[in-house]
């Protein structure tokens, strides 16, 4: 089983990608709202992309959840680490709910039990 300091930082570098992405998503919408929905040719919408504040705070919190990621796969088995990512999915699904009012239906939920079902099994298979 992974140190405590361990799972600490596995589950901070996990919500920090979540948040990152979050942060993204909100610039983007951003972005096409001020672009009329039509970014054009991506190569021309890429200042408008990465001068817009969500998307820089975005992609600069998903960097440092990357470093983190990078330390927390020298110190746990991938084979533990790498399924907990699902759980930045429920972290999206609840995310899209509060701040982009997406539905969430019979089948999200449904995920959301299996994948705490899957990640505790994993969390039992370590002890």
């Amino acid at each position: 089983m992974p140190e405590t300091i361990e799972l600490i930082i596995l589950f901070i570098a996990i919500a920090m990608g979540a948040v990152g992405q979050i942060a993204m998503k909100a610039g983007m919408n951003r972005v096409m709202e001020k672009s009329g929905g039509d970014l054009g040719p991506i190569i021309k919408a890429l200042p408008r992309i990465f001068t817009d504040i969500f998307v820089l705070a975005g992609v600069t919190i998903y960097v440092l959840s990357t470093v983190l990621w990078l330390w927390v796969l020298s110190k746990v088995p991938l084979s533990f680490a790498y399924p907990c990512i699902s759980i930045s999915y429920i972290i999206i699904i609840i995310a899209g709910k509060w701040v982009f009012k997406e539905r969430i239906d019979k089948w999200k939920i449904a995920a959301i039990v299996l994948i705490l079902f899957g990640v505790a099994a994993l969390g039992l298979s370590e002890i």
